[in-house]
């Protein structure tokens, strides 16, 4: 047999068998740490069609590796081994259409990266590599069904069957997504117990995941009796593997006193400061807040807005929001309403605070002129967003026709949806219209109930009402009086006239100190108070009625009707 009889593709398998395929010679260079080599031999092999050197050049030009990263040239090559039927490419085809692909554009004359996403191609490719059996693609494709913005194309029973198959493969990752559909009742039968036992098996698995599962259950008793102390031993070790879900949670613990931990703002930026640094844009917003409130261990206003900056910069709106605030206000940056408006605007639709912020600006003038229709319909976006302050505002302009036609029915749906919402405005309005019964039937025991959620808040014209509403509808419930009357002297308004008026009541209603409550009302509440001059009366009143009878009569309960707040309640 001479050379010219061997037909020429014998000779690249002859190459092969010598020198192996273009794939090996390339990982061979790779190993040696010859990593430009590998890229080059991977290259070109891969533009003659081989897709095993299509799948590692992707890879290589993905992370950069013997090569600049370019993600736009890495997901073309993933492409062609993709089609070329190979599930890794597929896998990471699927995984990059999930989280979002890079893609270069020119704006304004520069070159920017956007992240685009595209669930329908990461469920295609996700199931080509799935249906190979490659265990990562099933767990991908079981969570892209199960969290499928779009019901029609959401398939909790098919996300159910790809994490059992991956399950059958020892997957940890199927055991914590078929956990997270448990904990969500998704699963039929199952219920948080069975979730905690998946937890529990991925984590006797070593997965670092798992751990930070364990330790949210542990310490709210879920699935499981409460143990926030092992709840804590979990989180630590998930905070060690680099879990910043449980690294952010541990600084939550001390900055709460969440399961029974005493705050500890010392140890609540220590962990958040962990978080931070290691790119946890939550992290970096809680620890901006500590030291722009003042409660870090020492507060640095300048350090608050390099978080904040860092949040704002990886795009995660409260912090934008949180930079424009500090330039209404000039908190560790120069006052620039200019700045704070564009910075509100670039992420309201994100934030509904960014929102309420707007119309608040435009209400008052602040960065733009006062424009109350204006207002009214960033108020009104907002409270479409869920934002309990906002949703009550909008109610007060229905109410008076601010920047609205004036629509009191319509108001008092706003307010109760902000009560419920958890503004102490709206719950303090509503209960005060129970409590007269206007606009809504009387109902005493609503409006205490409502009186209660805007006090806990620290609503002080909500704690004077709701004392006065226990006097008049509970008085056998002298513990209850007892615990606002401690709250309220403990407060900061104390001093206030309405505070101080129900303060000096008490005063004589349950101690019969009229000396201590004429005090009171001297230090702190006006001459011509109506409520202050009322108590004033009933101690007189009262006191001749004991001094007649020998001090042998208790003091009558009698109440004024509710005090409305004196304020302008923009904001509780």
């Amino acid at each position: 047999m001479t050379p010219s009889s061997v037909s020429p593709p014998v000779w690249p398998r002859l190459l092969n068998q010598v020198f192996g395929t273009p794939h090996q010679q390339g990982c061979r260079a790779a190993t040696r740490g010859k990593l430009s080599k590998a890229v080059a031999i991977w290259h070109e092999a891969a533009r003659a069609g081989d897709a095993d050197c299509q799948l590692a050049l992707a890879e290589a030009l993905w992370h950069g590796q013997g090569t600049l990263p370019d993600p736009a040239a890495a997901l073309r090559w993933y492409e062609q081994a993709a089609l070329a039927g190979r599930p890794l490419a597929q896998a990471r085809l699927a995984a990059a259409y999930a989280m979002g692909i890079p893609e270069t554009n020119l704006r304004q004359g520069k070159p920017s990266t956007a992240f685009v996403k595209d669930r329908s191609k990461a469920r295609h490719w996700a199931k080509m590599a799935a249906e190979q059996g490659y265990v990562d693609a099933q767990v991908l494709l079981a969570w892209l069904l199960s969290r499928e913005e779009d019901e029609a194309a959401r398939d909790v029973v098919g996300a159910i069957d790809w994490y059992g198959r991956a399950l059958d493969q020892g997957s940890t990752a199927a055991m914590i997504g078929l956990a997270g559909l448990i904990s969500a009742g998704e699963v039929p039968g199952q219920g948080p117990e069975d979730a905690f036992e998946l937890y529990r098996k991925a984590a006797d698995q070593g997965n670092k995941t798992a751990f930070y599962h364990l330790g949210v259950c542990l310490l709210q008793g879920t699935g499981v009796v409460a143990d926030p102390k092992e709840a804590q031993r979990w989180l630590r070790r998930a905070a060690d593997g680099g879990i910043t879900g449980a690294i952010r949670l541990l600084g939550l613990i001390y900055l709460r006193g969440l399961g029974g931990e005493p705050v500890d703002m010392g140890q609540a930026e220590t962990w958040l400061r962990r978080g931070a640094v290691k790119g946890d844009t939550e992290s970096m917003v809680l620890l901006a807040d500590l030291h722009a409130t003042g409660k870090a261990v020492i507060a640095n206003q300048a350090e608050a807005i390099l978080w904040y900056v860092t949040a704002s910069d990886a795009g995660y709106a409260r912090a934008t929001t949180a930079l424009a605030k500090a330039h209404q206000t000039g908190q560790g940056v120069l006052v620039d309403h200019d700045r704070a408006i564009t910075l509100f605007e670039q992420v309201a639709d994100e934030d509904p605070e960014a929102r309420f912020q707007l119309g608040l600006c435009h209400l008052l003038g602040k960065g733009v002129p006062v424009n109350q229709a204006l207002a009214a319909q960033h108020l009104l976006k907002a409270a479409e967003q869920r934002h309990p302050d906002a949703t009550y505002n909008y109610g007060a302009f229905l109410y008076n026709g601010i920047g609205v036609p004036q629509d009191r029915s319509a108001a008092m749906v706003f307010y109760n949806a902000a009560a419920e919402l958890g503004s102490a405005s709206g719950q303090y309005r509503m209960a005060h219209a129970y409590a007269a019964g206007r606009e809504v039937p009387e109902d005493p025991d609503r409006a205490i109930t409502l009186f209660t959620a805007a006090a806990e808040q620290e609503h002080h014209i909500a704690q004077v009402n709701l004392v006065r509403m226990l006097l008049k509808h509970r008085p056998d419930d002298r513990a209850a009086v007892e615990k606002w009357r401690e709250r309220m002297q403990a407060s900061g308004h104390a001093r206030t006239p309405e505070t101080a008026t129900v303060l000096a009541e008490l005063k004589w209603r349950l101690d019969r100190d009229a000396e201590g409550a004429l005090a009171l009302l001297s230090a702190f509440v006006p001459e011509g108070d109506p409520l202050g001059q009322y108590v004033r009366e009933m101690i007189a009143k009262d006191s001749h009625s004991l001094s007649a009878d020998g001090g042998t009569q208790a003091p009558k309960s009698r109440l004024p009707g509710s005090r409305k707040s004196r304020r302008n309640p923009q904001r509780p």
